[in-house]
């Protein structure tokens, strides 16, 4: 009888798990299905996953419609670089506020937490101004610098990095190694699963942006992904599966991302929060 429950409960949470993966994939399963439809099929068929007829004109179409691989380079650039500068800070960052003991280090974190409580659009303001002064308006440095840092990135490698052991440190010590050498030749190769974390969560973050790229570029080829879609809207109509066979290219680097990085994604969420 215990067995047979057992089995029961089993059963149903793989129903659960397969009815909420359903349920998830279904818009994506939509969305790529659309992008080979016709316009009117899409508005006679419902929902249905199937084409009658598949084909790749939507795709031809949307990339004569507008600079679509203008828009992907330059958010692939953009992200790419902002990721990479993101995982330097925070590890070089999450390094000194977990390792390193000085005064304020403390404080220093607070302020930290603090910024991630105010909303990015309360600033936005004051940061046009600021990189209009500096002529950084319409360039690759008003997408990129301001996304150098990135607060919860450092909280998530603080805590991870303030889990692992103190041993392995002072063993370092005593083999003559540097702050620098430890870093890099220790805790960095054990610091894949809170790296791989920072690195889906950023690009993600920095590839899905609208709002900012929207108000610091005003040239067509300074535009990324994500406004660069808004131009496959016409006026009156809109061409949904024009505009769905260029969101699932918007969404290829995001899954290629996720795909090389997902299996140190749990275990580095995990592992950073379980001290602080």
């Amino acid at each position: 009888m215990v067995e047979k429950q057992k089995r029961l409960k089993k059963l149903i949470l793989v129903m659960l798990a397969y009815g909420g993966s359903l349920l998830t994939l279904f818009p994506f399963l939509w969305m790529l299905a659309t992008s080979f439809k016709t316009n009117k099929e899409v508005f006679s068929s419902g929902l249905s996953i199937i084409p009658k007829t598949f084909s790749l004109a939507n795709y031809t179409k949307a990339l004569e419609v507008a600079p679509i691989l203008t828009y992907l380079s330059n958010s692939i650039l953009v992200s790419v670089t902002t990721t990479v500068g993101v995982v330097i800070t925070s590890l070089l960052a999450g390094y000194a506020l977990s390792r390193l003991h000085f005064p304020g280090r403390n404080i220093i974190f607070i302020a930290v937490l603090g910024t991630m409580m105010v909303p990015h659009q309360s600033s936005m303001i004051p940061s046009f101004i600021m990189l209009k002064n500096f002529g950084w308006l319409d360039s690759f440095k008003a997408l990129i610098i301001p996304f150098l840092v990135y607060p919860f990135a450092i909280f998530m490698m603080r805590n991870f990095l303030l889990n692992l052991p103190k041993e392995l440190e002072e063993a370092a010590y005593l083999d003559g190694c540097t702050r620098l050498q430890i870093l890099f030749k220790i805790f960095l190769p054990l610091s894949k699963p809170a790296i791989a974390s920072v690195v889906i969560m950023n690009f993600t973050y920095v590839w899905n942006d609208f709002f900012w790229p929207l108000v610091m570029t005003k040239s067509v080829n300074m535009r990324t992904m994500q406004v660069g879609l808004s131009m496959l809207k016409n006026e009156f109509t809109l061409q949904w599966p024009l505009l769905m066979s260029a969101t699932v290219i918007s969404a290829i680097p995001i899954f290629i991302i996720y795909i090389c990085f997902q299996r140190f994604f749990v275990q580095g969420a995990v592992s950073s929060g379980v001290k602080g």
